[in-house]
């Protein structure tokens, strides 16, 4: 008993007809017949009889049909998985602050583009990411500043810098620019204080008195808890994403003169040994080539 004679047996069924069983599985009739055959002489009974020109399964038949459907569906699903892991992977760590705009629009060209399989890893924060690619647990990581450690290979991007935010609704929206006296009592939603770029923040809002704060554990959920007016936010640029029309209708950007001393390089790091290497530098220029094209400004301002 093979899939193939059971795919048949599951074929005549629905059909209920040989010819077009044998035309849907592009087989001669013949071929079909001596497929059922075969499979009653292995289980040693009948499984479809003729009645007029109708084809019916025997009792034994229907025992053996949803047995027969499931069998096919698990061996079918073990042939993709199998195709699917000799297909090269690269994972891709993700250090936090890059949107999930970006990170989609990046993965969809990835997809369209080659014929490797994808995984994403965000991390807590660009160090995370460093290590686990020297442990050989990520491929490629995408970070801000280069961590020092050996054996891994970089390659720049643009610079980032800081920016403070607030809801379109919220009192600080309509000031020109924001100085830290501003702050006094006010609530900052932020990302996990303990990561390198929140303590940088942290100390660059030393001395600022009654300071609320709000810690979560995403980006993506600092946005939302700012566009609904729980409180102001310093993050990255790349945080905002590229769709910056609809950005500007849920959020004001604020100069604030004390952020533009954090600058940080947004650089793709990967193992220089990889044997993955020709696929990892084919993944970095549709990287790179991608947040050109979403972010212009940012290539035009490296040069």
């Amino acid at each position: 008993m093979d899939s193939d004679q059971l795919l048949t047996f599951i074929t005549v069924n629905e059909f209920n007809n040989y010819s077009k069983a044998a035309e849907y599985l592009n087989l001669t009739q013949p071929a079909i017949t001596a497929r059922i055959q075969k499979l009653e002489l292995e289980l040693d009974c009948k499984l479809i009889y003729r009645e007029g020109k109708k084809i019916l399964l025997t009792d034994e038949g229907n025992a053996l049909l949803p047995f027969a459907k499931k069998i096919v569906n698990y061996m079918n699903e073990a042939k993709k998985t199998i195709d699917q892991l000799k297909l090269p992977s690269i994972t891709i760590g993700i250090a936090p602050g890059i949107s999930v705009s970006i990170v989609l629009e990046i993965l969809d060209i990835l997809q369209e583009r080659t014929i490797l399989t994808f995984d994403l890893f965000e991390a807590e924060d660009s160090y995370q990411i460093s290590r686990m690619i020297f442990e050989g647990k990520i491929d490629i990581g995408i970070v801000r500043d280069i961590i020092p450690i050996s054996n891994l290979e970089f390659n720049h991007f643009f610079s980032e810098k800081l920016i403070f935010v607030v809801g379109k609704d919220h009192p600080l929206s309509q000031r020109k620019e924001i100085k830290n006296d501003d702050l006094i009592g006010q609530t900052q939603v932020c990302y996990r204080r303990h990561t390198p770029i929140a303590i940088q923040i942290d100390e660059l809002l030393i001395g600022v008195e009654n300071l609320h704060r709000i810690e979560v554990g995403s980006f993506e959920m600092v946005k939302s808890m700012v566009k609904n007016n729980w409180g102001f936010s310093i993050m990255p640029e790349l945080a905002l994403g590229h769709e910056f029309e609809t950005i500007h209708n849920d959020l004001a950007v604020i100069p604030f003169a004390d952020s533009n001393q954090l600058t940080y390089n947004v650089t793709a790091i990967y193992k220089k040994e990889s044997p993955k290497l020709d696929n990892l530098k084919q993944t970095l220029r549709i990287i790179k080539d991608t947040l050109h094209r979403l972010l212009p400004e940012k290539f035009e301002s490296k040069t």
